[in-house]
């Protein structure tokens, strides 16, 4: 026997392959000026400021005074839900109290300062915004510059960011009573 099945049926249009195109992403800046803008062939300029792209201004953050209330330390997962993700080079960090009463005492020692220290592995253009969630005692960090391009355009190992809860998830909040008695 040859090794050869005649019984297999040959596929019609077989043989060389077809070159496939390979896309990539590639931004670029253009200036604004130069792009014209017309509708049904009509120029279309706009003078309405509204809609263009300004950050908004970041919260003046109010720091407080961390507190000792005990001798216990923990990591910041037994105190509080992490979460993490991706958009465009900048990352959001959501941290829930597992409890209420935990709120104050996680404000104090969450700044954006601590946040920045603790995740300056990132990068040396990392910088962090806090935002106060108190409704359901919890905060929203805002890591602009931290995912070396974000999305496709980087080469870091966790692009979305993802990791970057669980990574802050060690964080050591010291200076605590028994947990029992925040829950």
């Amino acid at each position: 026997s040859s090794g050869i099945n005649a019984e297999w049926p040959l596929r019609p249009g077989g043989g060389r392959p077809k070159p496939t195109p390979i896309l990539r992403f590639a931004p670029f800046l253009f200036p604004k000026d130069q792009v014209r803008i017309a509708v049904n062939d009509v120029p279309f300029a706009s003078t309405n400021s509204e809609h263009c792209q300004v950050s908004p201004a970041s919260p003046a953050e109010v720091t407080k005074e961390v507190v000792r209330e005990g001798d216990e330390s923990y990591r910041l997962e037994e105190l509080a839900f992490l979460r993490s993700g991706d958009k465009g080079n900048s990352a959001n960090l959501g941290v829930i109290c597992r409890s209420p009463a935990l709120y104050p005492i996680l404000d104090a020692h969450l700044t954006s300062a601590t946040v920045k220290t603790y995740l300056q592995h990132l990068g040396p253009n990392l910088q962090v915004t806090k935002y106060k969630l108190p409704g359901i005692s919890g905060f929203n960090f805002v890591l602009e510059s931290a995912l070396g391009g974000g999305g496709v355009a980087s080469l870091r190992s966790d692009p979305q960011g993802k990791a970057i809860g669980q990574i802050f998830s060690n964080f050591k909040v010291e200076g605590l009573k028994s947990l029992s008695e925040y829950m």
